[in-house]
């Protein structure tokens, strides 16, 4: 039996101090070290920091900010609450992080849309801000409360000014002046599809659209009336506001097409061929060829290659 001893010794031996080891063990340094909360613990900072995990440090960083610690006397704390770590020499400074979320745009335009309207603006408007950067840096999972205060607007320019403040529990407030204009939001018909020059719009290829009033100030068709119907004159693109010399009354008849001339009175009705010399709608005077005489005239046209020649110049149509 004595010849097991020493290899029970040996084991007593190894297990005692691997017990000896893993309780004296130095814990690891995190890497990186974020926080999310307004407190630093060691357990922030140090991996397996077991019963001194809880222990605080300090304050944690302003949200999206960091702050650097001294190895050093990180050592000592850390040893005055059971953690035995020693800074290796590649460990100039121990960086501390506090882990952010960004302030969403439109919980500010929500603020200042209600700021607005308390001043008196009215109807439907869209806000430019010019200072968009301003994106203050929250904490995470935290509430916080937005407010805008000192709001200057200019009715005529629809400018304004205010003052955006956000503060909360776990962070200090902040504050930025922020500026812009409200632009009034008005309907307009717009195309569904591309539509080529020379064909006509349709019913199905409109609805309507909120854009600003400010874009479509000069001559911009506002109306349904005004582009369903109509010829396009050029390429119209889907979803863009149309001008209105972007179309025109469909033409009846085309430069070069061949057309009936009529001549009617009371008492005679006298008809015959020629040929267009320029486009034209149902009503618009165009100037057209005698395919007999050679003449040109002008007519008005009354329907789908087909033009009236006023009374008065009838003599015009006869054969030379």
């Amino acid at each position: 039996m004595n010849m097991f001893r020493p290899f029970t010794t040996t084991l007593i031996a190894a297990i005692a101090a691997g017990w000896s080891v893993a309780a004296i063990a130095a814990p690891q340094l995190r890497t990186p070290i974020v926080v999310e909360g307004p407190e630093l613990t060691l357990g922030h900072i140090f991996e397996d920091a077991g019963d001194a995990e809880s222990v605080r440090v300090g304050p944690s960083p302003q949200p999206g900010e960091r702050t650097v610690l001294r190895p050093s006397q990180l050592a000592r704390f850390a040893k005055q609450h059971g953690l035995d770590w020693t800074p290796g020499p590649a460990v100039n400074v121990v960086v501390v992080r506090r882990a952010s979320t960004s302030l969403a745009f439109e919980d500010v335009e929500f603020v200042l849309r209600q700021e607005l309207q308390h001043e008196g603006l009215e109807g439907r408007f869209d806000l430019d801000v010019r200072n968009r950067a301003f994106n203050a840096a929250l904490p995470v999972d935290s509430p916080y409360d937005l407010t805008v205060s000192n709001l200057s607007f200019d009715r005529a320019s629809r400018r304004f000014t205010a003052l955006l403040k956000v503060f909360g529990p776990e962070f200090a407030a902040q504050e930025s002046v922020i500026d812009g204009t409200a632009h009034a939001l008005i309907e307009i018909p717009v195309l569904t599809r591309n539509i080529a020059k020379g064909e006509v719009v349709g019913d199905a290829d409109v609805i309507w659209n909120e854009v600003r009033e400010s874009d479509v100030r000069f001559a911009k068709v506002r109306d349904i009336e005004g582009l369903v119907g109509q010829e396009a004159k050029r390429l119209l693109r889907a979803n863009a506001p149309i001008r209105s010399n972007d179309v025109w009354p469909p033409r009846l008849v085309r430069k070069g097409d061949l057309v009936t001339l009529t001549v009617q009175t009371k008492y005679m009705l006298l008809q015959t061929n020629g040929q267009a010399v320029e486009d034209g709608a149902r009503g618009e005077v165009v100037r057209v060829v005698n395919l007999k005489s050679r003449k040109t005239v002008q007519g008005i046209v009354s329907g789908d290659g087909e033009i009236v020649i006023p009374f008065s110049n009838a003599s015009q149509l006869a054969v030379n």
